[in-house]
């Protein structure tokens, strides 16, 4: 009878773990350092030249469902995140449609780093960009305002060319202060005040809670081939854009080092924030980098976990200008060489 008892009693706890199992994998993501690349092996340059004496490296998260085991090792490990999977792929969105709006916004960031690469060399480019909303989230501040396929022209009368300057702009406000969004709807134009958030990665910075993405027109002079290699996004846009820089330009912009980042790119030049960063420095850290580059907003945090690693500095960045003149001064200072 005692023998009946006990396996009564491990049948009961194998489901209860079975429960807890499933209820994590439904409803949490385990977000950890992703693989680091050479993007001289991933973008492709007509008339370029790939004979950097170092590398720009591109940084990725991974994501899986949480598990039990994958749970306890995040509460252990400061490099390891627990999200809910509703902050990743929104509430009644499937997992097909969320994947091809990443990779809509991948293709997104590689336009644009070719447009502001070869702009910034004197080449003729013409981007042409419409900015759509993919969907409003069930909790966003905008649900009964916004409406799925609704154009953003501008945010605070400010244009937007590309999904990334409409999350830029807005971001840049505390939370709970309102957004006036400019949209055309149905061939009429529509002035609509929101409300704001706190986003999900920072709480300090405001989201209005939709995912938006762009659909693109252009004629750019000079072929560029990027294989994402399955990295979906727009946070690539910086390192896709120094690479490009790098393959056409004679200065070497590496100067012999192993320099990963990150960061979104608009047709400005200007870097914007993304998520992630934290797996992101430890990520490159692992990878071998020496320098990590990344948006000023996301400096803070990426700092903080650096200060924990061994070999790698992290500088903030906050547009393609001043990248190049960061990645001048690296090159200078481990060269033996000074600028003014």
């Amino acid at each position: 009878m005692r023998k009946r008892n006990i396996w009564l009693e491990v049948g009961a706890a194998l489901i209860i773990v079975a429960g807890i199992q499933g209820y994590l994998a439904r409803n949490y993501l385990i977000i950890g350092p992703g693989p680091v690349q050479k993007l001289e092996e991933m973008v492709t340059v007509e008339t370029g030249n790939k004979d950097a004496q170092g590398a720009f490296l591109l940084t990725a998260v991974t994501s899986a469902p949480a598990g039990i085991p994958s749970w306890i090792a995040a509460l252990i490990s400061p490099d390891i995140d627990i999200a809910r999977r509703s902050q990743e792929i929104p509430k009644g969105m499937d997992l097909e449609r969320y994947i091809s709006i990443m990779e809509s916004l991948m293709r997104e960031s590689q336009v644009v780093a070719g447009a502001v690469a070869l702009e910034r060399l004197g080449f003729p480019v013409r981007v042409e960009t419409v900015v759509r909303i993919e969907a409003v989230l069930a909790n966003s501040p905008a649900k009964g305002i916004l409406q799925q396929g609704d154009i953003i022209l501008a945010v605070d009368d400010r244009r937007v060319a590309t999904a990334d300057e409409a999350v830029k702009i807005i971001s840049r406000r505390a939370p709970g202060e309102e957004a006036l969004l400019t949209v055309s709807r149905q061939g009429k134009i529509k002035r609509l005040q929101v409300g704001t958030g706190p986003h999900p990665e920072d709480l300090a910075r405001a989201a209005v809670g939709i995912l938006v993405s762009s659909s693109l027109t252009y004629d750019l002079p000079i072929n560029i081939e990027i294989d994402s290699r399955n990295v979906k996004g727009s946070s690539g846009g910086l390192m896709f854009t120094l690479e490009i820089l790098n393959q056409l330009d004679p200065v070497d912009l590496t100067g012999g080092q192993l320099i990963a980042g990150t960061g979104t790119i608009g047709l400005d030049g200007v870097v914007g924030p993304i998520a992630g960063v934290k797996q992101k420095v430890v990520a490159a850290e692992r990878g071998g980098a020496a320098y990590f580059l990344v948006p000023m907003e996301n400096f803070d945090s990426a700092a903080k976990i650096a200060s924990n690693l061994k070999s790698i500095e992290v500088i903030a960045v906050s547009d393609i200008n001043e990248a190049i003149a960061i990645l001048d001064n690296i090159s200078r200072r481990n060269n033996g060489t000074s600028g003014e």
